[in-house]
């Protein structure tokens, strides 16, 4: 059989308890900015979709504009 280590008591148990919190402090925050670079990816491919529709639609616009005055007397 395997020997268990006692329990860590007082300054020991804080640090190792202080240790644990870091730990799982730093895991957190590097799955938060791997979802947080995600997001940013994401609002950046719709900002580029929503550019890019605006474009085609004053393109659409200025040529009706223009076949309105080509076909305009005057």
């Amino acid at each position: 059989m395997t020997e268990e280590s006692p329990a860590k008591r007082g300054e020991a148990a804080w640090k190792q308890e202080r240790e644990a919190i870091s730990k799982r402090n730093a895991e957190a925050h590097k799955r938060a900015q791997g979802a947080q670079r995600s997001r940013d990816a994401s609002t950046a491919a719709n900002q580029r979709e929503a550019l890019d529709r605006e474009a085609k639609q004053l393109h659409e616009l200025n040529e009706r504009i223009a076949k309105r005055r080509a076909s305009s007397p005057g």
